[in-house]
């Protein structure tokens, strides 16, 4: 077994680890990361190869080798999970990511004070964990402002300091200064969509993105190829943490990281504190990293695996679980979505970035008057491609066709060569509430290819609450698609119960030790010298997609350890 030595072992070096090993390493600690997959190079995705990127979704990890199960309930028995949602590399998901770079509202960090405020505390279900985050928009404006410039977004606001204007989200919590870069170029879809929103007196605009929309920072700016969700970028015109932070940590010297290599355990001494990990290395062999600190900053699954798995007699249920609410609160987006087909004219929604390309936010959060409703938050809507679902040998395109139409045979052979050029689907990103009884725990039946027990999801988002915001979100989306002029418009199934995208929760932070895993700079309540940062840490989501509030809290995190915890080691900061 070997044994290294080092200031600050990352675990994860995607959205989170490679931010903080920037920052960290700038400010002379030296700091290892680990990485279970490779580390690649702008020049992997020049030649635009679907076959491995798309249908073989390799910078996911393989639901074989590194199984996640889902049952919907505790007496069911928990099946694999076909395709999981996020990184396999250095830079984790923000390599393939759709790179939308959303601020939460300021209401999104005190979901249940706000509730109650304005509809009483009746209207926040009764089994819903709902809660306040520890720290405020105002507290992570600074940290959204540096990530924006730092990596490069493209967008147009809409709450300059207090003067909001219909070019960008007029919804959107006051921004300091504008967005570093314009927004990306609308597509035919995102003059559709818009269309339709402000027929319907709506305030549709472009979705704001990690993508650049011209050169940034000695990168070049988006050809709008469509080789972008699933792909990682042959221009670097993607803000990645794999083309932007990591060169950064490579320049400090301080720096190290180690791919290929899982990491199984972290280590703790009798004083209450961690001392380090151990690791599998790409040649299988066991290693330990002894680290004066240690961070966690991978996707939910293995920041709480890894507690679960790293008990010891102090914490029988977990590592810095004394709270007990270590596996809980588990969240995702829950995907409400209608089929738009025209007769008359092309869409070609294949054509340019792929995600939420065209947004509007009058339904999300709380934007709208919940009163006499039997829900409470909502969803930001916008205009995308069909989804993935699963398919015989990897990935591929869900567009359901309209009642009448069967998924098989001459009939849907037709409907698709008539009108694949011609639709579009406008989604709901809809907001699922905490409750305690969603959960990450440690599969006892189903392990992975290290031998290491697979993280299991109980979940199933199909609660009163849930489904009546689903079905107010249809119309809506209905009305939307009426309101373009499309020929067909009709719903695609909501689905099993099963996660959508966007996994959060599990080690929740919070303002109370008996209450929460971690402070809200991601500080175990328990061992101050550990760490846990990422969604996992999220006391509730938003209908925004989580990736820019993960690094802003990633930045936020890098400053306390420099600025705070270093010169008080071992101190909660």
């Amino acid at each position: 077994m070997a044994t290294q030595k080092t200031d600050v072992v990352i675990v994860g070096v995607g959205a989170v680890g490679g931010i903080l090993a920037a920052e960290l390493g700038k400010a002379g600690m030296k700091v290892i990361g680990l990485e279970r997959g490779p580390r690649l190079t702008t020049q992997d995705f020049s030649a635009l190869d679907e076959l491995r990127y798309f249908q073989r979704q390799e910078l996911r990890p393989s639901s074989k080798r590194q199984p996640v199960t889902w049952r919907p309930d505790a007496k069911t028995n928990a099946k694999p999970l076909p395709i999981l949602n996020y990184g396999n590399q250095a830079g984790g998901g923000t390599v393939h990511y759709g790179a939308l770079s959303w601020r939460f509202h300021e209401d999104d960090f005190r979901a249940r004070s706000h509730t109650i405020e304005r509809y009483g505390a009746s209207a926040i279900p009764a089994d819903s964990s709902l809660t306040d985050w520890p720290l405020t928009y105002a507290d992570l404006e600074p940290f959204y402002d540096q990530a924006e410039y730092e990596l490069g977004v493209s967008g147009r606001a809409g709450n300059l300091q207090g003067r909001k204007t219909d070019a960008g989200n007029p919804f959107e919590a006051p921004r300091r200064r504008e967005y570093p870069l314009p927004a990306l170029l609308p597509d035919q879809s995102g003059v559709i969509f818009a269309a339709a929103g402000q027929k319907l007196g709506y305030h549709p605009f472009s979705s704001p993105r990690a993508i650049l929309s011209q050169p940034y920072q000695g990168r070049a700016g988006c050809t709008y190829c469509g080789f972008c969700q699933s792909f990682g970028c042959h221009m670097a015109a993607k803000s990645s943490i794999l083309v932007t932070k990591l060169p950064e940590a490579d320049a400090t010297g301080n720096f190290k990281l180690l791919t290929g290599t899982m990491c199984y355990r972290v280590n703790s001494d009798n004083s209450g504190r961690v001392t380090g990990v151990s690791y599998y290395a790409a040649d299988g062999s066991d290693n330990t990293i002894e680290a004066d600190l240690v961070i966690l900053a991978t996707f939910i699954y293995d920041n709480t695996r890894l507690l679960l798995l790293s008990k010891t007699a102090k914490f029988p249920n977990g590592l810095a679980n004394s709270s007990g609410q270590l596996g809980k609160h588990l969240m995702a987006h829950i995907g409400a979505r209608v089929f738009v087909a025209f007769d008359d004219r092309y869409v070609n929604i294949y054509m340019g970035p792929s995600a939420q390309k065209h947004s509007l936010d009058d339904f999300n959060a709380d934007n709208f008057d919940h009163s006499g409703m039997k829900f409470v938050r909502g969803a930001q809507l916008s205009v995308t491609p069909a989804d993935l679902e699963a398919g015989p040998i990897g990935a591929s395109i869900s567009m359901n066709p309209p009642p009448g139409i069967p998924r098989w045979g001459a009939a849907y052979r037709d409907f698709l060569a008539k009108y694949f050029a011609r639709y579009a689907a406008f989604i709901a990103q809809t907001e699922n509430l905490p409750y305690a009884d969603q959960t990450v725990d440690l599969d006892p039946h189903v392990r992975d290819q290290y031998g290491m027990p697979a993280p299991r999801l109980t979940y199933d988002w199909r609660r009163p609450n849930e489904v009546a915001r689903i079905e107010f979100l249809l119309n809506k989306l209905e009305e939307l698609g009426r309101a373009s002029g499309a020929t067909h418009v009709w719903r695609s199934p909501t689905g099993s119960g099963a996660p959508g995208a966007h996994h959060e929760g599990g080690t929740r932070m919070g303002s109370d030790p008996k209450l929460s895993v971690v402070n809200r700079y991601g500080q175990s309540w328990d061992i101050p010298n550990l760490f846990v940062i990422g969604s996992s840490t999220f006391p509730t989501m938003s209908g925004f997609n989580p990736t820019l509030t993960i690094q802003a809290l990633a930045y936020s995190s890098a400053d306390a350890i420099v600025n705070r915890y270093k010169k008080s080691p071992g101190a909660l900061v």
